[in-house]
């Protein structure tokens, strides 16, 4: 069922809105049968962090806006993130009502890499208004060559599920929950099967249908301040309890669909829920190879360079690669006249490179061979990798799946200097709200208005200006 909402609202928000392509500190885990035995269950799924120390010095955020600065390093960085706080989350974790040994089960997740983030946030925000502890989401991973094919199934089963320990960094995650939102316990899926070590026995199999919030409608963002998921999943909650003939002990597991978009986060006037949105988005940090990856690219750029997100893979809707091309080429040049040399906040250096994140080698080469003619150098991560000194990043980045190579792309694309992205895709919006101090892509940077250092410009893809609330 959770597959099957997914799906409609994917379809459907394609055919009306044209805008994707369809879309613990371990003590902390609470001192449970179970609390402990997460860390070991994660453990077996991932690769031993090794040291970094010599890469970390060579990321330079100086360019950077704090809060821009803050989410790359809690995203992308080689080694540990810096401590932080994470004040609105431990606000909202400090206000809720905590429902003991009721349980989360987010489902219904698919797409491609940022549009799953998303659904990864929609997942950790119902949770934590809710009050409830988390099961890890399992999502499936894209085919690498045919991106429209998403793998999923109403089951949610099959060789392309993987635990969220084997797309995002989990230990990151349940430390940061530990400090921030200690209540919230966390339970690794592989821990519901019968014949697992340190299994967690279930008393109810439950599920909550979002379709039946009042008003919902799957093209419109739905909860808010002032229509809270908190509500609902009471009233939901109630009913279920009410209709129970369950006897034993035991936790009480709810599958929900986690949908794309549910949420309106910036509805909020006090600005609180923008917040929260923003540290949860520093939840979702990257596996330790994409991160090595990102950070030896950056050794071989010794200039500052702009990130265009060059939108031509082979399940692109939006314009042609050569419409995209000459647009990005157009603006790149309003970008250098504006930010450039001899302007009053310029770069005061060469031309900056031109670094693209495409997942297509072959379109990446002809915009490469344009932009040359118009004066612009243009790379590339198979070029940078191919510089490298360590003969394994080449490698390293060719055994990552299409999505886990997005990953690469965006930790450069945060870090450049000056971004351009297209209005239609999930990708260079999510970019876009990375790069701008208040979390949210305002509106372009080659405007008279203050950008407060986002330096971003989103170009049409033809069909819509800007893309649907909320990322």
């Amino acid at each position: 069922m959770l597959g099957t909402l997914r799906r409609s609202s994917v379809i459907s928000a394609i055919g009306i809105c044209v805008l994707v392509t369809v879309w613990l500190s371990s003590g902390r885990l609470q001192n449970t049968s179970f609390g402990s035995s997460i860390v070991s269950t994660i453990s077996q799924h991932t690769t031993p962090t090794t040291s970094t120390a010599s890469t970390a010095a060579i990321v330079k955020n100086s360019h950077l806006p704090a809060p821009v600065s803050l989410y790359f390093n809690q995203v992308f960085s080689p080694d540990d993130a810096n401590p932080h706080d994470f004040p609105a989350l431990r606000k909202a974790c400090d206000r809720a009502t905590w429902h003991e040994d009721v349980y989360l089960q987010c489902g219904g997740m698919f797409a491609g890499m940022t549009s799953i983030m998303s659904e990864v946030k929609v997942c950790f925000k119902m949770a934590v208004e809710a009050g409830t502890g988390l099961i890890l989401p399992t999502i499936p991973i894209r085919d690498n060559t045919n991106l429209l094919e998403f793998n999923n199934n109403d089951d949610e089963t099959g060789d392309a599920y993987m635990p969220y320990d084997q797309w995002f960094d989990t230990k990151h995650l349940v430390e940061t929950l530990g400090r921030a939102c200690p209540k919230m316990k966390i339970i690794h899926p592989d821990q519901l099967k019968p014949d697992h070590a340190n299994k967690v026995a279930v008393k109810n199999h439950w599920e909550i249908d979002v379709s039946k919030a009042p008003g919902y409608h799957f093209t419109v963002s739905h909860f808010w301040t002032g229509n809270p998921f908190r509500k609902f999943f009471d009233d939901q909650l109630a009913k279920l309890e009410k209709d129970s003939s369950t006897t034993g002990t035991g936790i009480s597991v709810i599958k929900i669909a986690s949908l794309f978009l549910l949420y309106n986060i910036t509805n909020d006037p006090t600005g609180g829920d923008l917040k929260l949105w923003n540290e949860l988005a520093m939840l979702i940090r990257f596996l330790e190879k994409p991160r090595q990856i990102v950070n030896q690219l950056l050794t071989h750029i010794n200039r500052p360079y702009y990130g265009v997100h060059f939108r031509a893979e082979n399940d692109s809707i939006w314009n042609s690669a050569e419409d995209q091309m000459h647009n990005d080429l157009d603006v790149l040049d309003k970008a250098w006249a504006k930010y450039g040399k001899g302007s009053a906040s310029g770069i005061n250096s060469q031309k900056p490179l031109v670094y693209l994140a495409c997942g297509d080698e072959k379109q990446v080469e002809m915009f490469a061979e344009v932009g040359k003619t118009r004066g612009w150098e243009v790379t590339h991560k198979w070029e940078l990798a191919q510089k490298s000194a360590n003969p394994t990043t080449l490698e390293m980045i060719n055994a990552l799946p299409f999505d886990f190579q997005g990953a690469v792309d965006m930790g450069m694309m945060v870090q450049s200097y000056f971004f351009i992205g297209i209005s239609g895709s999930a990708f260079s919006n999510t970019v876009a709200h990375a790069r701008d101090p208040i979390g949210r892509y305002r509106w372009s940077s080659l405007e008279e208005e203050d950008d407060g250092g986002a330096r971003t410009h989103i170009v049409s893809d033809g069909v819509q200006s800007s893309y649907p609330c909320c990322l």
